[in-house]
């Protein structure tokens, strides 16, 4: 029978999955696709349910300008893609989110899209983030050439031949994508209000959708220029040269802010796994049994896989490494099947394998034997992802949660942030924050920053002091009345609680260690989130990857099996008619290096008609609202918080918009500078409790008066007073934060200005209802607001982003291509380490100007 969870633990699957294994950085980073990945879970799933996609239109001059749309039909919907195509150019071009030169902007949209949907993309796609999608839009996205073989192949088609395989191979795109935005972003679908029966309903495969369609594009448009190009000679590309091409992708600091700002998405997919993994290897499966020929025959083709591929990899397991230890393991699949293998006492021989191997191989090469296992039950995997990969991210909070029971979750949440080594403090000061250059993710020593607004938790240095606020109160001492006194623990409070249960959820590390190495968990999230393969790292902080790899294209979809096209080695051949561009790079008279010219987000708000109306979602404003806090001075720890009660205030009252914006353009200067933020200062009685707001806005406050007043709330109701403070339309804003922690808060007019009642109510649940009934129609419908008003928030805002410099330029994910030899090099590197490296970007992105006579005709 399955040795499973309820008959007897396993010691060795309890240990190789426990937390403090699972959640270090190094084992977080040998994490491999797999089944469950987002690109590989998408197209299994577009396989298996019989998609279509079919090119409706390609309209393009020989330069590049043009259009292009699809639609793809499902069993219960249709989807559909419409794209812009501009002429390649050289200024501001770079695949970093400073970059303003795109050569595709393309718009997937629910249903069939209306002409009306369709023009109102082509004028909002270049605004960006001014810009405002549609209703029904899903995702914005833009991309790039791969300039110097996209121009090989142009010319090898149109000459008749075929571009050299080799090279297509071993750059492996025509286009890399240089942003998918969706979620809410600039009015798109926000992911939870996307129905559970619709096509793109699990994690990601909106964005997966996308990057397919990205790469069906990418070959038409090559093959069309070359048709255009000659239209007597043209040839379409060969199947066995189209099968290297896939999505190129460059992923940096981003994606380490992202897994620290999205707790529950990392646990859900790790868990998910391992859930998976832990069935698989408790299969009794016994000697001679077939799934151990299905399991070797997966090795051989991935050994095979790993042994020829050339990607040339630095921090990470190299493919040669990776294929000598999956040749062990294979000997002991061997061995497992035969029944020569010696296990333990109700010990699977599956589970036997894994043990024998796990102590033996490197990460990624035990990481890569788990991808394979999960082949073994794929049916199981998909059943799985279908329910659990749909999951509610909210980290919601008690304030009148008890001390004692906050230090039980905090222990047993972050219990690893107790035990972890940490440096020297003077090498802990590495700074996570956002550049006023396009919100560009940077990270460097704080001292070469100064002023830099924090955005990731300091995890081990807040917990350790929230244990001894927690210490220093009694037991029973509600929570929220400690963090009124003590705001910047507020984050590390709720994650504690929030996340208990969620053992998968933070990284087993310190991020504000200087020696932290950020491409652990950019790979994490390239690699087995997103299931990107090739993943290349550069020095210490950059990925890049290629999306689709290897898959089917549109016009094999009806025939291709859903797990043939990963890990599979696709020899390039001989080399063809058309010979690429060996020259040395200096001596290509047309290639030249970007010329990177980042623009400076502005903090005061231009003009805008005064009856325009734009409809905000959730994800945007909390983005906002994040770094208005900042600019306001609101600390680490707290401007959560303050984010999330500035939401809860539009939500209860649209108006507050307005207020937000008049509190911001009385607080931030023309420089970006605020006064210096304050703590409302409590006095209590008995039966009142009084707040003093040092003449601050509610919007910056609020969230610390929610605890204050909760934590001190009863049955019999207390007394509230607030003094000097500004309401800014947030009042309430005030009413419903208190809602939704089930507390009613009413005002008491006949005792003037900032006079109020608090109290339990008998049904405390009705009262959160409320609060979740309002913020469930934020989520579905938006809200409409004056668009004047919005921007008068959104600008300001940027005060909390930091000035673009030249030093903090070298704090981005590519360093090659800002810092000049002789300048100022930031701590992080050595500059004979900068120096000697070679940027994976680099050799396909030149810029190469058009030689076309012909003019731009779209």
């Amino acid at each position: 029978m399955t040795i499973g969870a309820d008959a007897m633990r396993n010691p060795y699957l309890d240990e190789v999955f426990s937390p403090d294994r699972v959640m270090d950085p190094r084992s977080l980073a040998a994490m491999q696709p797999n089944r469950l990945s987002a690109s590989r879970s998408f197209l299994a799933k577009m396989l298996h349910e019989g998609w279509r996609v079919d090119r409706d239109e390609l309209r393009i001059d020989a330069r590049g300008n043009g259009s292009a749309r699809y639609t793809i039909t499902t069993p219960t919907g249709s989807i559909t893609f419409a794209a812009w195509l501009r002429e390649p150019r050289g200024a501001n071009r770079t695949g970093r989110i400073i970059g303003t030169s795109w050569d595709m902007l393309g718009t997937l949209i629910d249903g069939i899209a209306t002409d009306a949907q369709i023009e109102t993309s082509e004028t909002e796609l270049p605004k960006l983030y001014e810009g405002r999608a549609p209703e029904g839009t899903l995702i914005w996205m833009r991309s790039n050439q791969s300039l110097r073989l996209f121009r090989h192949v142009r010319d090898s088609l149109a000459t008749g031949g075929q571009p050299d395989a080799a090279e297509v191979k071993r750059v492996g795109y025509l286009m890399r994508n240089t942003g998918l935005d969706g979620n809410g972003t600039f009015g798109s679908a926000s992911f939870p209000a996307i129905a559970g029966d619709h096509p793109l309903a699990v994690s990601y495969h909106a964005q997966m959708l996308s990057a397919y369609l990205m790469r069906e594009l990418s070959v038409d448009v090559v093959e069309e220029l070359a048709r255009l190009d000659a239209p007597a000679t043209a040839v379409r590309l060969a199947p066995e040269v189209r099968r290297h091409i896939g999505v190129g992708n460059g992923s940096a600091l981003g994606l380490v802010m992202f897994v620290y700002n999205r707790p529950v998405l990392i646990h859900s997919y790790i868990a998910l796994t391992i859930e998976v993994l832990r069935h698989v290897l408790e299969l009794p499966l016994e000697p001679g049994d077939p799934r151990f020929d299905r399991l070797e025959s997966l090795l051989d083709r991935t050994i095979r896989y790993r042994v020829l591929e050339d990607t040339r990899y630095r921090v990470f397991t190299g493919g040669k490494q990776l294929a000598a230890d999956l040749r062990r393991i294979r000997a002991v699949v061997r061995a497992a099947r035969r029944g020569e293998l010696v296990r333990g006492s109700a010990e699977t021989l599956l589970a036997a394998v894994h043990r024998y191997a796990g102590a033996r191989v490197a990460p990624e090469a035990l990481q890569t034997l788990n991808t394979l296992l999960i082949e073994l039950a794929p049916d199981h995997a998909d059943a799985l992802m279908q329910k659990r990969l749909a999951f509610e991210e909210s980290l919601e909070f008690d304030p009148r949660t008890p001390a004692s029971e906050i230090r039980e979750a905090l222990t047993e949440t972050f219990g690893w942030a107790f035990e972890l080594p940490l440096n020297d403090p003077a090498h802990r000061d590495r700074t996570w924050y956002q550049s006023r250059a396009a919100e560009e993710p940077r990270s460097g020593p704080a001292e070469e920053v100064p002023g830099a607004h924090e955005v990731i938790p300091n995890y081990p240095s807040r917990a350790r002091e929230l244990l001894g606020a927690l210490d220093a109160s009694d037991a029973g001492t509600p929570v929220g009345a400690i963090l009124a006194e003590h705001p910047h623990l507020e984050h590390m409070a709720r994650s504690a609680l929030a996340l208990r249960g969620l053992p998968y959820a933070v990284p087993h590390a310190d991020p504000h260690d200087i020696d932290f190495v950020p491409v652990w968990l950019v790979r994490l999230v390239n690699a087995f989130v997103h299931g990107l393969d090739r993943t290349e790292d550069f020095l210490n902080r950059s990925v890049l990857g290629l999306i689709f790899d290897g898959a089917p294209f549109r016009d094999e979809l009806a025939t291709a099996p859903s797990d043939a096209w990963w890990w599979t080695y696709r020899p390039a051949g001989g080399r063809g008619t058309a010979e690429p561009d060996e020259r040395p790079r200096a001596v290509r008279a047309a290639a030249v290096l970007p010329a990177l010219a980042p623009k400076e987000s502005a903090i005061i708000a231009p003009e805008h008609p005064a009856g325009d109306r734009i409809t905000m979602r959730f994800r945007e404003l909390r983005l906002a609202a994040g770094r208005a806090m900042q600019a306001l001075g609101v600390p680490e720890g707290s401007w959560h918080g303050a984010r999330d009660f500035f939401v809860t205030s539009l939500v209860a009252d649209r108006t507050a918009v307005q207020g937000f914006g008049e509190a911001l353009a009385r607080s931030i200067a023309p420089d970006g500078s605020a006064p210096e933020w304050r703590a409302p200062a409590a006095e209590r009685s008995e039966r009142l409790i009084e707040l003093d707001c040092h003449g601050q806005s509610l919007h910056a406050v609020g969230h610390v008066l929610v605890h204050a007043i909760a934590s001190a709330s009863t049955a019999g109701g207390i007394d509230v007073r607030l003094d000097a403070f500004e309401p800014d339309r947030a009042e309430a804003g005030l009413v419903l934060a208190l809602a939704r922690v089930g507390v009613e808060l009413a005002r008491v007019d006949e005792l003037g200005p900032g006079a109020y009642r608090a109290r339990i109510p008998e049904e405390p649940e009705a009262a959160r209802a409320r609060y979740r009934t309002a913020f469930r129609a934020l989520i579905l419908d938006g809200l409409e607001v004056p668009a004047q008003q919005w921007w008068d928030v959104y600008y300001p805002a940027n005060a909390g982003l930091y000035p673009d410099t030249p030093l903090s330029r070298q704090h981005t994910g590519t360093v090659k291509d800002v810092y000049v030899p002789g300048q100022r090099l930031t701590r992080l590197f050595d500059p004979e380490e900068v120096e000697r490296s070679t940027d994976p970007n680099r050799d396909t992105d030149q810029f190469i100007s058009l030689n076309t006579d012909q003019p731009a005709s779209v």
